[in-house]
């Protein structure tokens, strides 16, 4: 992957201009993207260092996004980002609070950010993989710990929350990446309760239950979990009846797919090898019924029609290594209301700071993989639940 090296001569200043100076690829104007085929993928957005674009959020038209861990290679940050963009333009939004930091809570942590949801007055859910669900107020800047799994130790190994959805009672759905567990954050917050388990959603860890969405009714939850070795899935789960005989199959992806790696053992070899031991990214519902899966493990985006039969995927292993920006870990889904599925391209995984904040040696390695992605479906999003919170 094309990647360039921050020296260490780089002061801090310099560095934050790296990380604020981000490059940014408007999404094309509506009279262009109606001439785009279905599967088109371009750049929306290119982050600096911490990279790693997890969650996605969208609120009229700003774009949120948060940073993640996924390639466990920033263990000693002090905090994550989150980024707002502005979807008519594609650049940053304008304000002193752009991006938001969010220290973290132990001096070591595996996993950062990822998935958000929205409540009627603006403020982002966040799962945080170290057991947590944190609400921010974006025109603040504000933020306080919405939700605790009660097995929480302040690390991802015992809970790895991974995406959010709110019902219309205002119940937060929150599932877990390290167990084949959906947690319930009721509405207000609090301690997390366990509200579905069940050994069909099983994996290994950092792989069991990955995206989860309400369909259009708001009745029913949709499930994606497992690896793609024992074979991701997608259930469907009615809210009303969350027990083991109402849990049905939707769609089983069955075929095995493998980028290649690169010859040169290093940090991205090791990561590409093990792509196979994971599973889903995030799900979406368009406002044609379809359901659009992130395959993580795969690269790849897969589409549902809703007797659960597969549309499309794409794209295909050779038209990724084609790309300007191949798919690399694709992890949040959103629609940008023009067309188009935006798509957080985990990317690269490379040597973050050390335990006193420094630079590795050689410099911090900025990666051009580290993308919000805009693949073109002739789309746009489902309703989504946005409830009033105290």
């Amino acid at each position: 992957m094309r990647h360039s090296t921050v020296g260490k001569l780089v002061t801090g200043a310099a560095l934050l201009a790296v990380v604020v100076g981000l490059r940014v690829t408007a999404a094309p104007p509506e009279a262009q993207a109606l001439s785009r085929p279905i599967g088109d993928i371009q750049v929306f957005a290119t982050l600096g260092y911490p990279g790693h674009p997890g969650g996605l959020a969208v609120n009229g038209r700003t774009l949120y996004v948060s940073t993640s861990n996924a390639d466990f290679d920033r263990l000693f940050d002090t905090s994550d980002e989150i980024w707002a963009f502005r979807l008519d333009t594609g650049g940053p939004v304008q304000t002193g609070t752009n991006p938001i930091l969010v220290p973290r809570q132990a001096s070591a942590q595996t996993m950062g950010l990822l998935g958000m949801a929205l409540d009627a007055r603006g403020r982002l859910y966040i799962a945080d993989m170290n057991g947590r669900v944190l609400r921010v107020d974006p025109s603040t800047g504000v933020q306080d710990v919405y939700g605790m799994i009660p097995t929480n130790t302040d690390t991802s190994v015992t809970d790895m929350p991974g995406f959010v959805v709110f019902d219309a009672a205002g119940n937060l759905y929150v599932s877990d990446w390290s167990a084949p567990i959906i947690w319930r954050v009721p509405p207000g917050g609090g301690q997390a309760q366990l509200w579905f388990t069940d050994p069909r959603l099983a994996g290994t860890y950092g792989a069991n239950v990955a995206g989860i969405a309400l369909d259009p009714s708001g009745q029913n939850l949709y499930i994606a979990a497992a690896t793609q070795e024992s074979q991701i899935a997608v259930y469907r789960l009615p809210l009303a009846h969350p027990d083991a005989p109402h849990l049905q199959e939707f769609h089983r992806y069955t075929d095995f797919v493998m980028m290649p790696c690169e010859p040169d053992p290093n940090v991205q070899t090791i990561a590409c090898a093990l792509m196979p031991a994971f599973g889903a990214g995030g799900i979406a519902f368009g406002a044609s019924g379809k359901l659009y899966v992130a395959l993580f493990s795969k690269q790849q985006l897969s589409i549902l029609r809703p007797d659960g039969s597969e549309a499309l995927r794409f794209p295909s292993s050779d038209e990724n290594m084609m790309l300007d920006v191949p798919v690399d870990g694709p992890f949040a889904v959103a629609f940008d209301g023009r067309g188009s599925l935006l798509v957080a391209n985990t990317g690269d995984a490379t040597i973050g700071k050390g335990p006193d904040g420094s630079d590795p040696p050689g410099g911090l390695v900025i990666s051009d993989t580290w993308v919000v992605l805009d693949a073109f479906v002739n789309d746009t999003a489902a309703p989504l639940i946005r409830p009033f919170i105290p």
